[in-house]
């Protein structure tokens, strides 16, 4: 997974090596949820495309006349 290393390294970038654990706590979690909020709203996309594909393409009966 990539995620964790990428976070961890904004977490320093961001708060630098004097932030309390809470700090560094506190911020892990909020990217923790953007990135669970990013992955919820991408599956959503891609089950509306499909869905949107599926209903566009012809029925199996007007295939076979």
């Amino acid at each position: 997974m990539y995620t964790a290393p990428a976070i961890e390294d904004l977490i320093h970038a961001t708060l630098g090596s004097n932030a309390s654990a809470r700090e560094r706590h506190v911020l892990r979690e909020s990217l923790l949820n953007l990135v669970r909020l990013a992955r919820a709203e991408q599956c959503a996309e891609m089950q509306a495309s499909l869905d949107k594909a599926v209903h566009a393409a012809p029925a199996e009966s007007a295939l076979l006349a």
